[in-house]
């Protein structure tokens, strides 16, 4: 696949508006018989949210034309739940991602995350940004996921889970990991003003890659471009085995992702 068609964050805030905001984004390709269909979603875990209706139907149509073995899904998100109980459950915890996974479990098709490891995608950020600044771009985008919960529970059971679960992953010596050194205050460094959950769209503009408030703008770029690496080259892996593939990601990995997805499967 020419990665080189991905388009860049700069490319994709040029574009007019009316295709920035169309969502769901959404493309149908064909070649020979073969299938790829990208529902570019909204981040949504409203179970009464009315595109997991219309996603629901947009899968069903591609499994009734499809052999179920021949099927892959591909989302975004650790839908780590494989076996979630139903599936308001499933778009509460997991939103378009969760909808799709236990739909697929109702058809024994298989499912897969193409991304790659936190590991994986920290060991690049290093490259250019402090560990400070990587470890606050990973609690804000969880705190950003968090709020877009219609069952949020106890925010600071979710940051106390959330630390420990980066500090076992990253085991970086002489790292304070704690909310209050390296959240507040690091928040206080780089927007002059104290952190404040019921801010809510000012926190949502921080760890996006469109968008320049703050460094962690500039983190999130790298990360995003190091994930669409990543995605395309499984989508093309499975592409290349034969299968038929149903994509659920966020609208703009799919537009950002068009041109290079549209090439690989013309041929």
């Amino acid at each position: 696949m020419n990665k080189k068609l991905l388009l860049s964050i700069e490319e994709y805030e040029a574009l007019p508006s009316e295709i920035r905001g169309q969502v769901p984004y959404i493309y149908s390709l064909n070649n020979n018989g073969q299938s790829l269909y990208y529902f570019g979603a909204k981040h949504a875990m409203d179970p009464k949210h009315p595109q997991f209706e219309y996603l629901h139907e947009q899968w069903l149509n591609f499994l009734n034309n499809h052999e179920k073995e021949k099927i892959v899904i591909v989302h975004e998100g650790d839908v780590s739940e494989k076996n979630l109980s139903n599936l308001d459950d499933a778009i509460k915890k997991h939103g378009e991602s969760g909808a799709i996974v236990f739909w697929a479990n109702q058809e024994n098709v298989q499912s897969m995350r193409p991304e790659p490891t936190i590991e994986d995608d920290a060991s690049v950020l290093l490259k250019k940004f402090s560990k400070e600044e990587i470890f606050y771009f990973y609690i804000i985008r969880g705190v950003v996921s968090w709020q877009r919960k219609v069952e949020q529970g106890d925010f600071n059971e979710y940051i106390l889970k959330s630390v420990l679960r980066y500090k076992n992953i990253f085991n970086w010596e002489s790292f304070d990991f704690s909310f209050e050194t390296n959240i507040l205050t690091v928040h206080k460094k780089l927007f002059g003003k104290e952190f404040d959950l019921n801010d809510k769209e000012f926190l949502r503009k921080i760890p996006v890659p469109v968008g320049n408030i703050s460094i962690i703008n500039e983190v999130a770029r790298t990360s995003s471009q190091n994930r669409n690496f990543f995605i395309l080259d499984n989508i093309e892996k499975l592409w290349n085995e034969g299968k038929n593939i149903f994509i659920v990601y966020g609208a703009s990995h799919s537009i950002m992702q068009e041109r290079a997805i549209r090439e690989m499967v013309k041929g």
